[in-house]
């Protein structure tokens, strides 16, 4: 099946997103395995199946500004080369914004989060409010000086497990909501406000918790 990818924006919903590809809600959730519709995090790459009568083996990608065809491979842990030839692209340091360019199906990982660098970001802020630390993400990007990212540059956000992924913190044994309070940086209120927790004194371990406002 022919599939596109979409990068979740702020205030993008799972039906916004169907709407624009005159898709059901459920659809995309059943391809992507979102199993709560309501929760998708900006930065997400959600699969989105296309009807088509080809048995392509191949999804598309809309290339946006800041993208180089370098960190698109990276995105989807494939190779410039293998991109360049599957597109007819002579130049691979030059792409424009607005292109839709053709991705290996193969090489597309089962779970991908990065994150579009937005005017007044710094890498230690990015960190800070996606739960992760300033030398995790410059080795995951083979970033050389943190305080140099562009506007539109994509960070890749590796995976954790028991940790932070896309602004939702998977809770420990020993944690309190106070202690993951402090540690992403916002107030107790907040975080049973966001999480409508009737109950703060009874989390348990493996229960996920948004640390990051959708």
């Amino acid at each position: 099946m022919k599939t596109t990818v979409y990068v979740v924006q702020k205030g993008d919903t799972l039906s916004s997103i169907a709407g624009k590809y005159n898709t059901d809600v459920k659809i995309i959730a059943g391809f992507n395995g979102i199993t709560d519709p309501d929760r998708i995090t900006e930065g997400q790459i959600i699969r989105i199946p296309l009807e088509s009568n080809e048995s392509d083996d191949y999804m598309t990608y809309t290339v946006q500004s800041g993208d180089t065809l370098f960190s698109i491979s990276r995105m989807f842990g494939t190779d410039v080369n293998v991109l360049s030839r599957l597109n007819g692209i002579p130049d691979p340091d030059y792409i424009e914004a607005g292109r839709t360019i053709r991705i290996p199906v193969t090489s597309m990982p089962e779970s991908v989060r990065i994150y579009i660098v937005k005017d007044g970001d710094t890498l230690y802020e990015i960190g800070k409010r996606l739960g992760y630390g300033i030398d995790e993400l410059t080795a995951y990007n083979d970033i050389a000086d943190p305080d140099k990212i562009s506007i539109g540059q994509v960070i890749r956000l590796p995976m954790q497990n028991g940790g932070c992924v896309g602004g939702v913190y998977t809770v420990k044994s020993g944690d309190t909501l106070g202690k993951i309070a402090k540690r992403f940086g916002i107030s107790l209120a907040e975080l049973i406000n966001l999480n409508m927790i009737t109950e703060p004194d009874r989390i348990f371990p493996g229960q996920k918790i948004r640390v990051v406002p959708v």
